[in-house]
């Protein structure tokens, strides 16, 4: 199913700017410990764009990740590398890898959420935004 826009899980930690999540359309935000995790909208006609733009303004002196998806693909950018695979785990091998070699728990290595119908188990219908 293409829909006209990409869904992402931005962490504030990750970005020299903790604020610049902040930035997107939000449909959900939460915090976990000292993170917050922010659910953001990305128009497919702004997906690349907004791809370099996350890793321009990620932090380069930790390893994090954040990750775009729209059901069917799902986009892991890290500093230095981006990764496109499919939504299911069977896939993900050769991005979980990566991430390990960078001492990134593969706890940590989920990407979860990667589908629209999971975001209400990972944020809870209390952190979701109200947009006018």
């Amino acid at each position: 199913m293409q829909t006209g826009i990409f869904h992402g899980i931005l962490l504030d930690v990750s970005f020299v700017d903790q604020h610049y999540p902040e930035t997107f359309s939000l449909f959900a935000h939460k915090k976990s410990g000292d993170w917050g995790l922010y659910g953001v909208k990305v128009p497919r006609d702004e997906l690349e764009n907004t791809v370099l733009s996350i890793q321009a303004n990620m932090r380069a002196d930790k390893q994090f990740y954040n990750h775009l998806y729209d059901d069917e693909v799902l986009i892991v950018i890290f500093k230095t590398r981006v990764f496109r695979a499919k939504a299911h785990c069977s896939s993900w091998a050769d991005i979980q890898q990566y991430g390990i070699s960078l001492d990134i728990p593969i706890a940590q290595l989920d990407f979860w959420p990667n589908r629209f119908q999971d975001e209400v188990h990972y944020f809870g219908w209390e952190d979701f935004v109200e947009q006018a």
